[in-house]
């Protein structure tokens, strides 16, 4: 198990540790992109340095401080770039800790520079400019001027890269909260939704009582058929403690108990269809959606022959989207419904709860019309799945 740095116990021994700890993991961090995209960086400055040097000097263009140049450029930047690393696992996104990158730059070109100076002057001995012109330049001199002229471009490379990373920072931090927020908006909307629908009217109730009393004087089977009926949907309507969410099975159950209390009756009007019968019992939705969406289609069904018709009703899941089709041998879904007032809150709702990712399609088919809607699938813990 590894052990972040920044947790470290402040005993002695961790302490002293520590540094060598952040060192190892900004190593590992280290990618081929790094590398790459350093070295070409410190290329073309010093390129730009020499022909910059070339055109200041009469006397042309000369290889010993051009690779000079360029060996500074390129122990400076990779020293620094490692510094940086370093300072960025000791400043995790929380913090923004500026003086640790300042210290970075700092660390990184005096070690670098005086790397330089042993490399170039004690291993290569490769002449800098006033040395080829005859003028004696020691270690306090080639430090000196390498080290100012890197400590600008190194410091101001840092500066804009720990801008854009703490820019970065703060805008997956508000995006963060931002979705937090709109979850816990479409939670409390889902538990509003199943609190409405939990919520049994008492006139239809009182009513429903009162219808099923008069019919045990006169048809008692049918009473007892509306006292089932009223049971389902009791129970479907009443929402699962903890759960603000509802599935398509509970739907098609409380949709097939309310139509048909409404109809004196005991016949389903939704059925599933394939295999999506199993399917629904897990597939989660949000609740008053599917009831208001099939009150709406029985009050357009233009033909009173196929008032008593069946709705056929499927579901599946197509990337990671829940697929609900349900379809009508009449017109009851037909696109000139899209405007009426009870499809417009369905519509609100679902841009409520999924904003762009959910939609209500109505459709006109060959054999009749149907209603598509399309929602995030969401696992039985109530995640939607990426």
């Amino acid at each position: 198990m590894s052990v972040s740095p920044s947790t470290l116990p402040n005993a002695p021994g961790s302490v002293a540790a520590r540094p060598i700890l952040f060192v190892a993991a900004a190593w590992r961090a280290l990618t081929w992109r790094h590398v790459l995209y350093m070295f070409l960086f410190c290329s073309l400055w010093s390129v730009i340095e020499v022909a910059a040097a070339t055109s200041n000097f009469s006397e042309g263009f000369a290889w010993s401080p051009s690779l000079n140049s360029w060996l500074s450029m390129q122990l400076n930047g990779f020293a620094v770039m490692l510094a940086v690393l370093v300072a960025d696992r000791a400043s995790p996104p929380p913090m923004r800790r500026w003086w640790l990158y300042v210290v970075a730059v700092l660390v990184g070109v005096a070690v670098a520079t005086t790397l330089f100076w042993v490399v170039s002057q004690r291993v290569f001995f490769i002449p800098s400019a006033p040395q080829l012109r005859g003028i004696p330049e020691g270690f306090d001199s080639i430090v000196f001027r390498h080290g100012t002229n890197r400590l600008f471009i190194c410091g101001l490379a840092v500066f804009v890269y720990v801008s854009r990373r703490f820019a970065a920072q703060r805008l997956a931090a508000l995006r963060a909260m931002q979705l937090e927020r709109a979850e816990s908006e479409r939670r409390l909307l889902e538990s509003r939704l199943a609190a409405m629908q939990g919520r049994v009217e008492p006139e239809f109730l009182l009513d429903t009582l009162a219808q099923v009393e008069r019919l045990y004087d006169i048809d008692a089977q049918a009473a007892d058929r509306v006292l089932k009926e009223l049971t389902a949907y009791l129970r479907a309507a009443i929402p699962t403690v903890g759960d603000a969410a509802s599935t398509v099975a509970k739907e098609v159950r409380l949709t097939n108990a309310f139509v048909n209390i409404a109809g004196l009756r005991s016949r389903d009007i939704l059925v599933p269809r394939g295999n999506g019968a199993a399917f629904m019992e897990g597939a989660r939705m949000p609740p008053m959606v599917l009831l208001p969406l099939i009150k709406h289609a029985l009050a357009h069904r233009a033909e009173r022959a196929q008032g008593d018709e069946q709705f056929e009703i499927n579901a599946e899941v197509r990337d990671h989207k829940l697929l609900l089709t349900i379809r009508d041998r009449g017109s009851c879904f037909v696109s000139s419904a899209a405007g009426d007032a009870e499809i417009v809150r369905i519509q609100e709702r679902l841009a409520t709860l999924y904003g762009e990712q959910a939609r209500l399609k109505l459709n006109e088919t060959e054999g009749g019309s149907e209603a598509v809607l399309e929602i995030p699938s969401e696992s039985r813990a109530g995640n939607i799945e990426a």
